[in-house]
């Protein structure tokens, strides 16, 4: 790096490069023509989330080409304002263009998690069909939905939502500091399409973004070529060998979270890691071999077998981990409330004043942030009043739930918001589909009698689509924190995107029902959209009917070990903080230590190599790793983000990769792949 440069954190300073320029207003930031491109490519996105998730079940991240594809459409649009002499062609601003994101954003999730390739499928009697149940009980079957209804079910959901996320944006933002390591490279991506010209670090880091971001997406877009087929191509390399490949242990050469773990602090890296080990290694080796005596079925996705150690196991952990924090969390800010009484100083004035070595974006950042928070107590009495409205009104819309079952979620779910959202922000990793599974047979438990797995699936709508957009919300809510946007404007837009997506989303849904070949409707397995993760969620609520006794042997007792260890590390955690003993820098993680437990230790793996790459940066060049670190991280991981939009039209048209990479054993595996390529007809010669 030049030594001519200067201070580098001074030439690093993002805000710096901005303050020449007003901080526009609540509604120079919530414009209509934000909200007008928001609508149309909320739209696009819609279909192309909900079509996927009912043909595959697996949706790519698609931040990144909305993030993408909302400066470019707003840049096209005020020039279209411009050219036709119309009001509203001034130029747009970066904080203009995440409110087009998060709205965006919140329409897409609320279709992800709206239920129409998951819960609602899994309520009809094509999916009971399809599980054997011959003759399903009416009680358990809801077949015609009619969209009004759905509508209205998706704006409480979606509302109940956005008040779950709203008390935990300054919790997990300031008080926590997490990463949100999408948040953090959106912020980056944004504030690089915008920074003004003539800021020479400014210049260097945007340079940065955009030559890791054409890399990380000309990579992935090669690896896709080799991606044909189940298990092939670089993302299941056995670098390992494929013994450990079985184990889950591989590096699948994902840029994205090797950009992950260049941001994240190594401790979370190397728990994630151990996590990994502890789980595939060696608790998971152990039980296999139990196979036979302490379960009996050999499917690797039923409760009843080694899955339900998995999940109550790790579910357990997280949740302990949660419950714990919570309470820590309610008696930390009880004791602040008492504290902020006798004090006479502003808010902001309060902040600063207890963190005096923040550097100068942040202390901006800070600023802008707590002049725009909303009182704590505003959203916690709205998501009462909407728990009351939501214990009312569907129960009329599913006759087999009542009040109390409505009622018991809302006191659950903000308990496990605070988890999940913890966990987003520290690796990236969204596990509210989990907590979901879970949900489906504690409930169906629960209630046990017919009408018990509507009841179920209700309940994970529920807490699916609150865990999974209220996380997403205050990672958007992130991004705005490094780009000054006002938390209210973001929570305005975020309320929009609800509104939209409730309306929206049951439409397309109708659309597609329409297009649907005859007699062969949504969910059917010989379907255009088999809806396939739908047959499993109606699978664990007809298996938690039976209550624990369905799960496999001594899994309670490991879930008792699970919680005890939880409790023990988060209080060794909290004395260590109070003593201030050294040792408080290396304990773990519990909610991190569990992730890998349900996605292996390759994610752990990728991010491990992100923390070498900064760590031998460090020593080659420290100047350097603290002013691009951040910005090639950003570059990597909305590189192959940005992959995402042409995977998703590839699957959309049914274009699939034209070759298959896969590894297979020596021996008579290969002589038995050697046969079959022999033996394939080739095309005669002209």
């Amino acid at each position: 790096m030049d030594a001519t440069i200067g201070d580098p954190l001074l030439l690093a300073s993002v805000e710096r490069a901005f303050e020449k320029q007003p901080l526009p207003d609540f509604w120079e930031q919530a414009t209509p023509r934000a909200m007008i491109v928001a609508v149309v490519l909320s739209v696009v996105f819609g279909f192309v989330t909900l079509q996927i998730q009912m043909s595959t079940g697996v949706v790519p991240g698609l931040n990144m080409p909305i993030s993408v594809l909302s400066f470019i459409f707003l840049k096209w649009f005020v020039s279209l304002l411009r050219s036709c002499g119309l009001p509203g062609s001034e130029p747009f601003t970066r904080q203009e263009n995440l409110l087009v994101l998060t709205t965006v954003t919140t329409v897409g999730n609320l279709a992800l998690t709206g239920g129409f390739a998951l819960y609602i499928i899994a309520m009809t009697s094509t999916v009971a069909k399809a599980l054997g149940e011959t003759n399903p009980d009416p009680r358990d079957i809801v077949d015609n939905f009619p969209a009004g209804q759905w509508m209205l079910f998706l704006l409480l959901i979606g509302l109940m939502s956005v008040l779950t996320s709203v008390p935990l944006n300054q919790v997990m933002i300031l008080d926590y500091r997490l990463l949100f390591p999408t948040g953090t490279a959106q912020a980056h991506l944004i504030n690089s399409f915008h920074t003004p010209h003539g800021a020479i670090m400014a210049k260097i880091q945007v340079a940065t973004i955009f030559k890791f971001f054409f890399g990380s997406f000309s990579w992935t877009a090669f690896s896709w070529l080799y991606a044909s087929g189940k298990d092939c191509g670089f993302s299941s390399f056995p670098l390992f060998g494929l013994q450990l490949y079985k184990k889950r242990f591989f590096f699948d050469f994902s840029a994205t979270f090797i950009g992950v773990g260049m941001i994240c602090p190594l401790m979370v890296n190397i728990t994630f890691l151990v996590g990994g080990i502890v789980s595939w290694g060696l608790l998971f080796p152990f039980l296999e071999t139990k196979s036979g005596q302490w379960y009996h079925t050999p499917s690797p996705s039923s409760l009843a077998g080694i899955n339900g150690y998995k999940v109550f196991i790790s579910v357990a952990l997280i949740l302990t981990d949660g419950i714990y924090n919570f309470i820590t969390l309610l008696i930390a800010a009880f004791l602040d409330f008492r504290q902020k009484q006798q004090e006479t100083d502003t808010v902001v004035g309060n902040y600063l004043r207890k963190h005096p070595s923040l550097n100068y974006d942040d202390r901006r950042r800070i600023e802008v942030f707590l002049e725009n928070k909303i009182p704590a107590s505003l959203p916690v009495a709205a998501y009462g009043v909407c728990a009351i409205i939501c214990g009312v009104v569907i129960p009329q819309i599913f006759h087999q739930v009542n009040f109390l079952h409505v009622i018991a979620m809302y006191i659950i779910v903000p308990v496990v918001a605070l988890t999940n959202t913890y966990a987003t922000g520290l690796t990236d990793w969204n596990i509210a589909y989990t907590y979901a599974k879970f949900t489906i047979f504690v409930v169906a438990a629960w209630v046990a009698k017919p009408g018990a797995i509507i009841v179920a699936l209700v309940s994970c709508g529920l807490v699916v689509s609150a865990l999974h957009i209220s996380s997403q919300m205050t990672q958007d809510v992130k991004t705005g924190y490094m780009t000054l946007t006002s938390q209210r404007a973001l929570i305005m837009m975020q309320t929009f995107g609800v509104i939209v997506g409730s309306v929206l989303t049951p439409c397309i849904f109708r659309a597609f029902q329409r297009s649907a070949k005859a007699n062969v409707p949504i969910g059917a397995a010989d379907s255009e959209y088999p809806c396939p993760y739908a047959m499993l969620y109606r699978a664990m609520a007809v298996i938690g009917t039976g209550g624990v006794k369905e799960l496999p042997d001594h899994c309670l007792t490991f879930c008792y070990a699970a919680a005890g260890f939880a409790i023990a590390v988060n209080t060794l955690s909290v004395v260590s903080q109070r003593k201030g003993w050294k040792i408080q820098v290396y304990i773990p993680s519990v909610t991190v230590l569990a992730l890998p437990f349900f996605i292996g230790s390759a994610v752990a793996i990728d991010m491990c190599i992100g923390s070498a790459v900064i760590f031998l940066w460090m020593k080659m060049n420290s100047q350097s790793a603290a002013i691009l670190s951040s910005a090639v991280a950003a570059g990597l991981i909305c590189g192959e983000g940005l992959f995402a939009l042409p995977s998703a039209l590839f699957t959309l048209f049914s274009v699939e990769a034209p070759m298959c990479m896969k590894f297979i054993h020596s021996g008579k595996q290969v002589d038995l792949a050697d046969s079959f390529i022999r033996n394939m007809s080739t095309p005669a010669k002209p």
